[in-house]
């Protein structure tokens, strides 16, 4: 084994796997340009920081379970005006996160919730967060099986320690009475602790129905507006008013 062989070994040891690729480059790129020790050593490990911190987000990704990408630079304010973008704006400071206030988009369908929602995850995860997109159908699943699925253990353990939990879809499925209970159970638990984001096309005043249990709602709307903003998006579906079809 030669001294590269040795160099690039040790590199895979030390888990550095930019190095290990990449040693020739470093060198001859110091040999070419007269580099000081400093400078090369400093060119290394920045580019091995740089590489992790692209693999945790990667990660932070990919463990958040958004159902698509989408950036909050790219929601369109001139067509939902129930929002203006100097909210956006103060959201996109992720201050909501850090003080563990939780928000709510309440609308009907097409209005944008979803997006705003999954772009403020994604920018989250990009700012270091640890976020968690689940529609409030998997929620249920996940909590049902949480005790006989691998699947499910693994997506309520990632639940129960991540920044911010987005649940998409409330009120578009109907609840049962166990149901409506396994929600209150990880509202109250989260309460105060993580930052709950929901969207759901029922107005607080059908959230009764929606729980079959006006206690319950009660208790459950108690914990989640205590330290909240609610945002009432209104108007027309942005999918209807721009619908693509297959004829020009």
């Amino acid at each position: 084994m030669n001294d590269l062989d040795i160099l690039r070994d040790m590199a895979n040891q030390l888990k550095l796997s930019t190095l290990k690729t990449s040693i020739m480059k470093f060198i001859e790129e110091a040999e070419q340009g007269s580099e000081t020790y400093k400078e090369f050593l400093f060119k290394i490990l920045k580019a091995e920081v740089e590489r992790k911190e692209k693999d945790a987000l990667r990660n932070r990704i990919k463990r958040a379970r958004f159902p698509y990408t989408k950036e909050i630079e790219s929601f369109d304010t001139t067509f939902q005006k129930s929002i203006d973008k100097t909210k956006i704006n103060i959201l996109k400071e992720m201050k909501w996160i850090d003080n563990m206030y939780n928000l709510i988009f309440l609308g009907p369908p097409g209005v944008g919730k979803s997006h705003l929602m999954i772009g403020l995850g994604y920018r989250a995860t990009e700012l270091g967060y640890h976020v968690l997109f689940l529609t409030m159908s998997e929620l249920i699943f996940f909590l049902k099986n949480k005790n006989n699925c691998r699947k499910s253990k693994e997506v309520i353990n990632r639940l129960n320690k991540c920044d911010v939990l987005m649940i998409d879809e409330v009120g578009y499925i109907p609840l049962t009475k166990e149901d409506a209970n396994l929600f209150f159970e990880i509202v109250s638990g989260l309460h105060e602790k993580t930052s709950i984001c929901i969207t759901s096309n029922k107005d607080f005043s059908q959230w009764t129905e929606l729980l079959q249990d006006e206690a319950l709602a009660t208790a459950i709307l108690d914990r989640l507006v205590y330290r909240c903003q609610v945002f009432n998006l209104k108007g027309n579906s942005y999918r209807l008013e721009n619908r693509e079809t297959i004829f020009k």
